[in-house]
């Protein structure tokens, strides 16, 4: 009777065990679920290379273009370019000439508009008139990657976005360039937060511009090389 008794307690107890285990493996399949189902924008990069990514929002400012692409020129660096497409279609040739240069092109929406509580037709609406103007301006259609407007987002833009091959694409620094600072607060804000993976937002400003070669040879001598957002997403 006592062996039975231990033997049938030893079962149960390994009973509990299998059943605990199994429920918190449960649990824990059900938190990756809702983790998954959870929309964001991307923040960053991969970090498994020691690369970063020079961002350019462009909505105005087309006259310190020329300047940006000829110092990304001289220091053999690739960036990525988000206009608008009505800034696009109102600027084709230097649209062209970053395409030319070898610069990422994405999506900034084909007006700079509030988009965080728009209805999905009109948000979808938004970034299909941006590939559409940016496509007749440079013969080229832009990369699938969303900058919008204002930063502005929610969960389900993000799902919006997704549901026509967009990502949502925000930045890891940001240099509040479009307020004029000093072009040394610039630089000093792009590498104090630069690490490998990390989306630097800058807007073609005067500023920007006098900032941009220190920019570049800051990062360097992290040992960062820049490239575009999707290289450094993939």
């Amino acid at each position: 009777m006592f062996v039975f008794r231990k033997e049938w307690l030893i079962g149960l107890f390994l009973a509990v065990l299998l059943w605990v285990g199994v429920s918190l493996d449960l649990v824990g399949m059900h938190q990756r679920e809702i983790y998954l189902a959870v929309a964001a924008p991307i923040l960053r990069g991969s970090s498994d290379k020691a690369c970063v990514s020079l961002m350019f929002n462009v909505d105005w400012g087309e006259e310190y273009i020329p300047a940006l692409l000829e110092i990304l020129e001289e220091h053999g660096v690739s960036a990525t370019f988000f206009p608008t497409g009505i800034w696009a279609k109102e600027n084709s040739e230097l649209l062209k000439q970053i395409v030319d240069k070898g610069h990422e092109v994405g999506n900034h929406g084909g007006s700079h508009v509030h988009v965080e509580h728009l209805p999905k037709e009109q948000f979808q609406a938004v970034i299909k008139d941006g590939e559409k103007m940016i496509q007749e301006a440079t013969g080229v259609s832009p990369s699938k990657l969303f900058a919008p407007p204002y930063g502005e987002w929610s969960n389900a833009t993000v799902e919006y976005a997704l549901e026509i091959g967009y990502q949502t694409i925000l930045w890891t620094v940001d240099t509040v360039d479009w307020r004029m600072p000093e072009p040394e607060t610039i630089w000093k804000r792009a590498l104090a937060g630069a690490k490998p993976g990390a989306l630097i937002l800058m807007h073609p400003t005067e500023p920007t511009v006098e900032a941009l070669p220190q920019i570049i040879q800051g990062l360097k001598e992290k040992g960062l090389t820049p490239v575009t957002v999707s290289e450094l997403m993939y």
